[in-house]
């Protein structure tokens, strides 16, 4: 079975289909219309579509043992069946609650059905084909280099899955002698690659040295190159604790980039999409309380109705916040003065009956109605509905290294320091906790912590 039919497979329309063809063959079995059958094949095509984009889909885990990708080919469908469930919930469709689960329970049994056999038949495959000798031989390398990016890379070619490489042996720069690591031998020095490549099948020279001998490997470069055989780079300079690597072009420059920020394209854009949807629709439906508050904001004290300040955004970008205005207007020359009753732990500024905040402005700031105006800075783009909250410039200035990776992604309104005990937390904590969402996100964690912002609105809780 070759690695195109095995991919094909595993790809993420054969979940698709396999639940397509289950709620076809419901809904005819309880004889339900054409039209019903057609919306809600629509429906699950769209659901699949969703969960591919809140993570990866189910099929991806096939690659994976046996019992692992099971268990999360389930948590996967838990996923799709919750939107399903949900979507026919919410649309006026004669369908029962018994077919709808019936769909849903006999979809996961399908799905794992599906899941089984095709990890059965790959691993089938791999055996037959090993056995007869079919794996061996077909493409042939070199490995430059004897270290351990060396025999990290060999570990990789040889437990590779569908590996139909053969390795020939390593070229090492300072071992001599008879040495071999998993059985595939020492032969020779790099100066000998012409040698080798004329005298042998060579398709692709793989190097592999460790950072410091990089530089020697011009001359095998060379004549690889010379002689049209494919050069692979495996050295690693950087060893990331955090960031993940992959290549990339600047310019038709070919590099490779270390980010600690997860790369989902799709999932990028759709929640770019979310964020301007969101705020338009946020802004029309709290526009007679964004009228109200602004009435009660001038009838209580002298001064604008918003507050403008300069906050650091995605990469350290100023921009320009927008909030209602909750304090009176010598607030930020008065805040030196009260720099000693400050309440948070580092560089940020914060306390309890701030003597500053006019009187509507406590109620607005317990309902954090005075954050509404930043929906305006989430759909000019600045910020997001979800992601850490954007720092002042000199706040920045202060912060620790590892502190400074918040500004990896756009700030937002929201985040998992806004849901777990907010002004409760310190400065370091709240920190991690940024990090931590940071690390996990996804368009699922997304919905969550909105979800759970709004209890913690209405409770009252913001300072």
């Amino acid at each position: 079975m070759s690695k195109k039919i095995i991919s094909r497979l595993l790809g993420p329309w054969s979940s698709l289909a396999v639940s397509i063809l289950c709620s076809i063959f419901l809904l005819f079995y309880h004889n339900y219309s054409g039209v019903l059958v057609t919306e809600v094949i629509l429906l699950i095509g769209i659901t699949r579509l969703i969960q591919i984009s809140l993570s990866k889909p189910a099929s991806q885990f096939l690659m994976t043992p046996t019992n692992e990708s099971l268990s999360k080919v389930v948590s996967v469908e838990i996923q799709v069946s919750f939107i399903f469930l949900t979507a026919c919930y919410l649309v006026p469709w004669p369908l029962t609650v018994s077919v709808a689960v019936q769909i849903v329970l006999v979809n996961l049994v399908m799905q794992l059905g599906w899941a089984w056999l095709v990890s059965k038949l790959r691993d089938g495959a791999i055996k037959n084909l090993a056995s007869s000798g079919a794996l061996k031989g077909t493409r042939q390398a070199l490995i430059i280099g004897t270290g351990p990016q060396a025999m990290k890379a060999t570990n990789s070619l040889l437990d590779g899955a569908e590996s139909d490489l053969n390795l020939l042996g390593f070229l090492d720069f300072n071992r001599s002698g008879m040495w071999r690591y998993r059985d595939v031998p020492l032969i020779g020095h790099p100066q000998d690659i012409k040698k080798l490549i004329s005298g042998n099948q060579v398709d692709y020279v793989i190097v592999a040295v460790e950072p410091e001998e990089l530089m020697q490997t011009l001359p095998v470069f060379e004549t690889a190159e010379k002689m049209g055989v494919t050069i692979c780079l495996m050295t690693q300079i950087y060893q990331p604790t955090i960031a993940t690597t992959r290549p990339t072009f600047i310019k038709g420059q070919s590099i490779i980039e270390y980010s600690t920020v997860p790369v989902r394209n799709i999932a990028s854009l759709l929640k770019n999409l979310f964020d301007r949807m969101g705020a338009v629709i946020g802004l029309i439906i709290i526009s007679p309380l964004m009228i109200l508050t602004s009435i009660a904001i001038k009838l209580d004290s002298r001064g604008s109705v918003l507050f403008k300040q300069t906050r650091t955004g995605l990469s350290g970008r100023p921009f320009q916040l927008w909030k209602f205005r909750t304090m009176t207007t010598d607030a930020e020359d008065r805040k030196q003065q009260l720099q000693e009753f400050n309440e948070m732990s580092g560089p940020v500024f914060k306390i309890a009956n701030d003597p500053r905040v006019t009187k509507i402005g406590k109620f607005l700031r317990k309902y954090s109605i005075d954050e509404l105006p930043q929906l305006f800075n989430v759909l000019r783009g600045e910020m997001s509905l979800v992601g850490p909250r954007p720092p002042l410039p000199n706040e920045v200035l202060a912060f620790e290294p590892w502190q400074h990776r918040k500004l990896s992604v756009k700030p937002g309104l929201t985040c998992l320091w806004q849901t777990n005990g907010r002004n409760d937390i310190d400065f370091d904590e709240w920190m991690k906790l940024d990090l931590k969402y940071i690390d996990n996100w996804s368009l699922w964690e997304d919905t969550k912590i909105m979800a759970r912002t709004i209890p913690t609105v209405l409770k009252g809780s913001g300072k």
